[in-house]
This record gives C-alpha cells, structure tokens and sequence, in this order.
C-alpha cells in the first residue's frame, strides 16, 4: 500500500516538525468490511452509475463541488440532486464553496434514488462525501477577456473550511464584475428602423410613403418621400434647396455604441455554513447573502415631432414630420438590483439500526428592482414648435428645460417562502430477497409574491400567497436475490411504487403517482425502468411577476422576413394553468470489466405534458393568429410591440434516446515510479532517490519513505498513532486521505476494491455522450398547427430543436499536470416562416471547445523545497470556444438576417481566464502551511 500511495510517508511523519499540503498527500485504501455499506452511501440497493475518487476529482480540473456539478453535465444530463454523505441538504447553498481537496468521493446514481429522499424519480442524483478531516483557508483571484475586446471581467475569492467527523464549518465571500460589452465592440450591422430617425434628423411626409413637398420633387427632379435635414440646419432655418442634396437619401446612425451586448454586472456573495453533531442527531445551519447589479443600455430616446407647413424652421409647403435620436438625453438604460437571502437548517438523525430520519427548514428572501428608461417626453418640445417659438430649433441642441421629462419604468418583485420538510426512511420488514424500504416525506411552506411595477406613468401591484401542505411515500420492494438465493438465477429483481400528493391553497390538490423496476442480472448489468404522472402549479414569480417594457429588442419577424426593433413585455401571467406530465423512462447500466474502468450507459426517455408552461416562443405567422392579442403593429405592418410573458401551451411531446460511455484509466505518478524502484532495490536510506529528499525538504519531514517513525527507543513519536495512513484513523491530519471508493466495476470511475491500481496517481479519461431527438412537437392552441420542432418550427430565437446532440470530454491529470478538454456538437436545423418560404431560415451545426489546463504546484516537490509559499498553489488557464466558432444562420437568399449576426448570437466568442488559487493548509502541528 505505502509503494501504490507514496504521499502516505508524508502522514507518517512526527506531527510537530511539519505537514504535507493536501495536494502532497494523495490516496490511501481504508479498511473496508465486506458486507458493509460504505461510508456515506445511500439509502437501497441501487448502485451508483459512476463512482469519482479523488484522483478522479483532480482530472476535473476543478477547484469547488460547484464546479465539479457543472463539469459532470455531461454524466448528469442536467442539474441533478444532491446528497451530502448520504443524506440531505437544506440547499445546495451548505456545500457549493466546499474546495475540491475535500472530496473524498462522488456517486453518480439513477434518478429512481430520488424516490428514497421524497423527492420525485426524474432526475439524477449525486451524492458528495467529504473526507473525515480536512482544514484549509483559500484565497482565488481570476482575471478574464474575450479575445476580440471588451467584457474585461474578475473574481475574488476568500474562504476558510473546517472539518472533522460530522463537525463542519465554512465561511466563503466572493466577488465577481464584468465590463459591459457595445455592438460598437463587434461587428453589428445596425438593424434599420421602421421609421427614418436619424442623429441628425430626417424629414417625411406626415402619411408614410407620400410626397414630401412637390416643391421639394421638383428641385430634385425625383418624387421625394425622405430627406435628410442638412447640417447647417443646426444652427438657423434651412431653405427647401438645401434638402436636395439628401432627397431620397435618408440619414442613416450607427446606434451600436449606444446599446449592449453584455450587461455590465457586479456581484457579492458571503456564505456560512456550521455543522455539528449533537448527540445522536447531526444538525447543520446555512446562510447566505447575494448582491447583484446589471446595467445595460437600450439604444436612444426616439422623436417624432411635427412640422406645421408656417413653422420658422420648415419650408415645405404642407405639414411633415422630423425623425430625430435625441442624442442629448444619452443611451436608454436598464438597471437591474437583486437581493437574496437564504437561512436552511438541516437535521439528520437515526432511529434504531434500521430507520433514519432527515428534517430540513428553509427560510428565502428575494427582491428585484428595475429601472428602465422609455426616453424623452417630447410634449413640451413639440408645444413650444406649435407655438413657432423662434427659440426651439428642432434641428439642434434643445434647452435643458425642455429634456426635463424623463419618464422612467420602474418595477420591484419580492418573494419570500418558509419551508420544512420531514423524512423518515428505513425497512419496514423483512422478505426473503431483502428488507422493504419505505420512505414517507410531509412537507408544508408558506409563499408569499408582491410586485409593483409604473408603466407609462399607470402604476400596477399584485399581491400573491400560496401556502402548500405535501406528502409522499414510496416504497422499495426486493423480489429476487442472487445473494440470498431468492431465484437469484434470473439476478436481482426489485419493484417501487409511490404516490405523492400537494394541497395547494390557490390550485387545489395536485397528485403523482409512479411505479418502478430494478433489475440487475449480473452484477455488471443494471437496467431500470420507471413510469409516473406528475401534475404542476405554475410557480409564483410566473404567475406575479411585474410587468416590464424593455425597449429596442432584435427579433426577426417571420411575417415580413425582416428584423426589427420591438418592445417586449415580460412578467407574470395570472391566468396560468397546472401542467399534467406523463413520463416512462428506461435506463441500462453495464460495466464490462474492471480494469480500465469502462462504464456503459443508455436512457430512453417519452414524455406527455397537457397545458405545458413555457416562455412565448417566436412570433411565426401562425402563432400571431392564434394570439393575436400579443402582437402590436404599426399602420403599416411594422411589428412594434410582442407580449413575451409566459402562456400554457396545449399539449408537447418529447421522445430521445441518450448514451454513451466514461473511461478511466488509472496512471502511475513519476513519484510512485521512484519509490517502487526505491523498494525493488532494498529501501536502503543511503540508496533514496533524491525525490523523497526534495521531498522532505519542501514539506518539512524528518525521513523518507519505509523509515521508521524517529521516536525514542524505535516508538512512534510524540502524537503518533502508530497505524497506518489511510486506516480509517483520523491520524493523518488534513491529508489523510479517506477512502478508496468501492464501485461496482472497479478503479477509476468505479472505484474498486483492490489494491496497487494507481488510486492515488493520475487519470485519463474519456466520456461521449450523444443524445438522439427522435420527437419534438408542441401543439400550441386549438386551430394551429402542431409545431414540429424537428422539422421547420421553433419556440424559440435559436432556431428549431436539434435532432442530434454530442458531448464530449477528455481529461488528463499527472504529477501535478492536468488538462481537460470539452467539445460539443449540435446538428443544424431550420425554421419555415411565411412568404412562400422566403422568410425559411436554416441553422448550421455548431461545434465548440473548451480547454482547461492546470498544475497544482504543490504536487511537484522540488518546486515547492525552492518556493515554500507554492505548496498548496495551482494555477488554472481556460479557453472557451477555442475556435471562436458562431452559428451560422442563413435565409433563402444565402443572406444572414441582421438579427442573426453572429456577434448577436454569441456576443463573447472566444474567452480566455486565468487563474491562482492558494490553499493555506494547515500543518498537522498547528502551524499553518505555506505561511
């Protein structure tokens, strides 16, 4: 064991001359009992998919738990549940910040593990294991920039971690900006307006599309409908001669440096967690406070102001109208504020051998304000030139007082909800195959929603309660048992079923119900499979709220084929229904053999859902006949106004099929190499490799790998056990190391129950998965056609659903190197408008990359014995979207719509970050490692 684990020496050593950082320290076996479950596994007898060790942890290139959720997307296939040792958390708010280093492993399970925790069997579940003991203070400073310019953005970030045992405390403060990002900053072609405005001014006839002046025509020698106004209008009354040399050329402005990409943001976050065990109970308490601030700008404030054919300043011979941006009054802007705050309380506790329970208490607080500018109130401007005021030239700079009017959109959206959640899980008795487990949750919150929003000057408020009592039981019944003999020829069979039900004070009862099917033939095969009904209340913040008006969003009109401008509402819906989802999914697990690690999966997926809740989907000819309500249009056409807050469709049908494969390969570090050369050839101390003497410089040892600790008369010192790094002893001080994990398959991934497979060195691994969209249909209202988002229709701005989906990653992890490589792939797709097809758009396929590569520095001995303030330091550099790759969107000419330039759609490209982190490890005397 000390040849496979080389770092063990260093948890060897006396305890008061000096420690090893955690990153010195690598991974030991405990002593595991056959027949026992492992420490921190989960309730039942499915196995975990997937197992990470903390070899495999490190390949991740990760720095958090946060992190590694978002890494483990691909695996997860979306945002999972997560389990701390076993059991539940308030919030996922207790254990985000947690550093990597104190992973001592990660099971990735099925969805139907869901079921033993209350909650419901449709998505997967990870369960973190923190190691026994672990102390660490981090500091982390990231620096990022997009390569093309701008978006400049930093992060800080400071914590403290404490843990032993069930005791546990963390302390993480974080601060995060980001610089605003202008179209001016990339290539944006500015989409024309429906109207003629202009920095400058343009003139048009009062009726769009007709003369402007005959007099005017005549000069020109051409009918003139647009004229740009002259510059040296700006400073005294124009003749009608000095409109001639701008008749049908209309001024044209560059808003690009007047509107954003990006937002500018700045965020702050603290978070504090304690845990301790009292008793026989162990009870946790979380807190955590976000900030969060988000500017943006919306272009210019827009005027429109009438001429009368006798004003001082207009020489045309009947009434027209100026198209102005009133540059005077700045860019347009968006300010958004949030507040957050959240308090959970979590307990955990046993009752008897064979029954747990669990309670979990949340209290959240959430508050929004908005401020949006709808620019200048013309009013006064346009009186003083009905007036013939001499003063007000509608060409030039306006007196301040007449800017005065500014009206301002405002809204502010609070939500507040209490929560409490009981479980109690065990085995209600005994059948020949195994225990029937059971698990029954109660729940009751209290949810509280106020909005008030000023819209044009109309205010509006809504006040929302919603109080919801809750229960579910599920039960696990084993059939068959290879183990017990129970026809354990056909394997081990086990059947779930549970019933769930909410008691909602503003939508009455909402059920589910479900039923499931374990099946493991062989121990390298599990197949499962599981069908249930679910209904769903509309959320509160969908149903309250507030109504904002944002002005100036791109979309592109499938009616016209055109992009254009419009304003966009979005909020809460009141008449929102309750959503009725019907879903079967079957699942198969295979592990092949133990070594390389390989592990096999495949999911197949249907659903139904009655009166789906979604985001209103793009404005098609078709959707607008059926709501025709929320869509605004000008005289002419011109779309000007979409309602965008969210609606019940009627029906929408899902079916996929998604599989792939993880590969870990366990790799032997140089040090491992060195030390089992060392002990082929005697062990002799005249004889080590001057490795273990770096070594043992750099960390502060008093001798080298297979010595005996130095005690008096061959004793272990002062404060040593005596027993071996990695017994399951607490001894070892922050690199203790932990467990091995013990997987189904073995090594890597899936852990493995022997010994000498390199757990403590480094990996290779490869993960594919690829999802197959085989039906993607929404049926939106009676009387519209169904949506085949596979075939020429969309929801959203991005085009249709692609049919086909890949993720892959490739990860690298040795002698304190590491690189992680991610790409993924969408197939094309396109989207039929109106015109007879000339409005068809197609999608291209879209394949990016992402690179992450790191060193952890306090891996590498002979570094650290020159630079002490390394050991406990790594270093990160990512690149995403290596090849700065874009959709490409084209329509039925080949020309791309100037909504869908490619800078609109991914505005960043290509980013590059680097980053230092510094873990302050403390030694296993007191003193503090590294300084």
């Amino acid at each position: 064991m000390m040849s496979v684990a080389p770092g063990a020496l260093m948890a060897q050593d006396d305890p008061v001359s000096g420690g090893a950082p955690q990153e010195a320290v690598d991974e030991v076996d405990e002593i595991i009992v056959t027949g026992q479950p492992e420490r921190g596994a989960v309730i039942g007898e499915i196995e975990p998919e997937q197992q990470l060790s903390p070899a495999d942890v490190r390949a991740l290139g990760v720095t958090s738990i946060a992190e590694i959720i978002t890494e483990l997307e691909p695996q997860t296939n979306g945002t999972p549940i997560i389990l701390l040792n076993g059991k539940r958390i308030s919030s996922f708010s207790e254990i985000r910040d947690i550093p990597s280093e104190a992973v001592a492993r990660v099971d990735i399970l099925p969805e139907q593990v869901a079921l033993s925790y209350g909650y419901a069997p449709t998505q997967k579940v990870v369960n973190i294991v923190l190691r026994q003991r672990f102390r660490s203070e981090k500091a982390e400073l990231e620096l990022g920039t997009t390569t093309e310019g701008g978006r400049d953005n930093a992060e800080i970030e400071a914590g403290l971690l404490r843990i032993r045992g069930d005791d546990r405390f963390s302390l993480d403060l974080e601060y995060s900006r980001a610089a605003r990002l202008l179209e001016s900053e990339r290539d944006i072609v500015t989409t024309p307006s429906s109207r003629p405005y202009a920095l400058g001014g343009n003139i048009a006839a009062g009726m769009s599309g007709a003369e402007v002046d005959p007099a005017l025509s005549a000069l020109a020698g051409q009918t003139v409908t647009v004229a740009a106004v002259p510059g040296s209008a700006a400073s005294g009354a124009p003749s009608l001669a000095d409109f001639v040399a701008g008749a049908n050329v209309a001024a044209v402005t560059d808003l690009t440096p007047y509107r954003t990409l990006n937002p500018a943001t700045e965020n702050f976050s603290a978070n504090a967690t304690l845990a301790r065990a009292l008793g026989g109970v162990s009870a946790t308490i979380n807190g955590r406070l976000e900030l969060s601030e988000n500017d943006s700008l919306q272009g210019l404030s827009t005027a429109a102001l009438g001429l009368a054919a006798g004003s001082p300043f207009s020489p045309f011979a009947q009434d027209v109208t100026l198209y102005r941006y009133l540059g005077q009054g700045g860019a347009l802007g968006q300010q958004i504020r949030g507040t957050t705050g959240h308090v959970g309380v979590t307990l955990n506790g046993q009752i008897g051998r064979k029954w747990q329970w669990s309670f979990t208490g949340n209290g959240d607080l959430s508050i929004t304000r908005t401020r949006t500018d709808r620019g200048i109130d013309t009013d006064a401007i346009q009186a003083a030139l009905d007036a013939g005021d001499p003063s007000v030239n509608p060409y030039g700079d306006f007196a301040p007082g007449l800017l005065a009017n500014r009206p301002i959109d405002t809204a502010r959206a609070k939500s507040q909800a209490v929560t409490a959640d009981l479980l109690v899980s065990g085995a209600l008795f005994r059948m020949p195959a195994g225990d029937v487990m059971t698990s029954i949750r109660l729940g009751a919150s209290a949810n509280g929603f106020e909005s008030r929003s000023v819209r044009s000057g109309v205010e509006r408020s809504t006040d929302y309660s919603r109080e919801i009592g809750s229960g579910q039981v599920s039960l696990d019944v084993p059939l068959t048992s290879r183990s017990k003999g129970v026809l354990g020829g056909i394997g081990d069979i086990g059947v779930n079923l549970n019933i769930a039900a909410q008691q909602l004070s503003d939508f009455g009862t909402l059920s589910t119900l479900g039923y499931g099917l374990r099946w493991q033939p062989i121990r390298a095969v599990q197949i499962l499979a599981s069908a249930n009904q679910d209904r769903a209340a509309p959320t509160g913040a969908q149903i309250t709220d507030p109504l904002i008006s944002t002005p100036n969003v791109s979309v592109f009109d499938y009616a016209t084929g055109q992009s254009v401008f419009v304003t966009q509402l979005s909020g809460g819906n009141a008449a929102l229904r309750e959503s009725v989802r019907d879903q079967f999914r079957l699942s198969a697990r295979v592990k092949p053999f133990e070594k390389p690690n390989l592990t096999l999966t495949a999911t197949y997926l249907n659903s139904r859902t009655t009166n789906p809740i979604a985001a209103f989907p793009t404005p098609t000819p078709d959707l607008e006949a059926a709501f025709p309500q929320r869509f605004l249009r000008d005289a002419d056409g011109n779309l000007i106004q979409v309602d965008a807050r969210p609606i019940n469709f009627l029906r929408s049908q899902s079916e996929q099929l998604r599989w792939g494969f993880d590969l870990s390969i366990a790799l032997k570090s140089h040090i491992q190499k060195v030390i089992e050369a060392w002990r082929a050839s005697g062990s002799r101390p005249e004889d080590r490799p001057k490795e273990l003497d770096d070594m043992r410089a750099a960390f502060g040892r008093n001798r080298a790998q297979g010595e005996r600790p130095a005690g008096q008369d061959g004793a272990p010192p002062a404060g040593d056990s005596g027993e071996r790094a990695g017994s399951g002893r607490d001894n070892a001080g922050p690199g203790d190391g932990g467990e091995r994990p013990r997987g189904p398959g073995g090594g890597g991934f899936g852990g493995g129950r022997g010994r000498g497979d390199g757990q403590g060195g480094g990996r290779l691994s490869f993960s594919l998965y690829h999802t197959w969209h085989l039906e993607e249909s929404i049926l939106i209202a009676p009387g519209v056609p169904e949506l085949d988002l596979l075939n020429g229709d969309a929801t959203g701005s991005s085009g249709g659903q692609p049919r086909h989906e890949i993720k892959a990653r490739v990860g690298y992890s040795n002698n304190g190197l590491g690189a992680r490589l991610g790409v993924d792939w969408e197939s094309g797709t396109h989207v039929d408008g109106a015109l007879d097809g000339s409005s068809r758009l197609e999608f291209g396929s879209l394949a990016t990359a992402n690179l992450r590569l790191f060193a952890n520095l306090g891996q590498m001995p002979s570094l650290v014995k020159n630079i002490p303030f390394l050991r406990g330091a790594r270093v990160s550099l990512r690149v995403d979207n290596i090849f700065n790759q874009r959709r490409e969107v084209r329509d039925a000419t080949g020309m791309t719509p100037l909504r869908y330039q490619q800078d609109y759609l991914d505005p960043l490209g290509r980013t590059i970050s680097i980053s230092f982190r510094k873990l302050f490890t403390p030694n296993f005397g007191g003193a503090r490692a590294g300084g």
